[in-house]
């Protein structure tokens, strides 16, 4: 792990949370992000408690899976438990962002999945998203119960809390906390306009199946 990979990776780390400010999926210091370094076991992530308007390359810290501090001045985020277990349990997963956002974190509070309604959900996201058990925030509790309800996908709802996003980038971990912000908000507006908790319709089950295989076949080509 040469200085420069180090560097690159904490200016990403940064740049993902200005954007995650940037489109309302966070304020302040809430969420966070976090990207596996290369040719490592070492993860770049967000401090604690830091504005991410003022937070700088420097003030991002580097740990190893054990959670413990490689570079850095400040506190890792409270959730490196949960983002050292998703890297651990997904092989495929360099990238998390963890958000607050509205819709989202709406039906993170109904606690109920959110079905495949929209065509690209299931190749960018896995299928169905799922809510995982509530635990407190850092805790042991709440890691393993994100990892057991993520699964192989890419999206999961943390009741009463948000939900996280995965890849193999942070570009790409971005862009799925976007889209599922987006199916969310959909989700949501469709169930409002029919009243109380309508049966809405899914894609087509041979669509699905057909997203799903695309799914996992984008999974190995970006491992590759």
């Amino acid at each position: 792990m040469t200085p420069k990979i180090t560097k690159d990776a904490k200016n990403q780390v940064l740049q993902t949370c200005q954007d995650m400010q940037s489109a309302k999926l966070v304020i302040g210091s809430s969420g966070n992000a976090s990207y596996r370094i290369e040719g490592s076991d070492n993860v770049a992530i967000t401090p604690s408690s830091v504005d991410y308007s003022c937070m700088s390359a420097e003030d991002v810290m580097i740990i190893n899976m054990d959670g413990e501090i490689i570079e850095g001045k400040r506190n890792p985020s409270i959730e490196h438990p949960l983002h050292r277990a998703i890297y651990k349990a997904r092989s495929d997963v360099n990238a998390i962002v963890h958000t607050h956002c509205i819709y989202a974190s709406a039906i993170a509070i109904l606690q109920e999945p959110l079905p495949p309604i929209v065509d690209e959900f299931v190749i960018r996201l896995g299928g169905q998203v799922e809510v995982a058990k509530y635990g407190m925030p850092g805790s042991e509790k709440l890691a393993n119960n994100v990892v057991e309800a993520l699964g192989p996908r890419n999206a999961v709802f943390l009741a009463n809390h948000g939900a996280l996003c995965c890849g193999p980038t942070l570009e790409i971990a971005l862009h799925n906390a976007l889209l599922l912000e987006r199916v969310a908000h959909i989700y949501l507006l469709a169930r409002a306009a029919i009243g109380g908790k309508p049966q809405l319709s899914t894609i087509p089950p041979e669509a699905i199946e057909t997203q799903q295989q695309m799914f996992e076949l984008l999974k190995r080509m970006k491992k590759r």
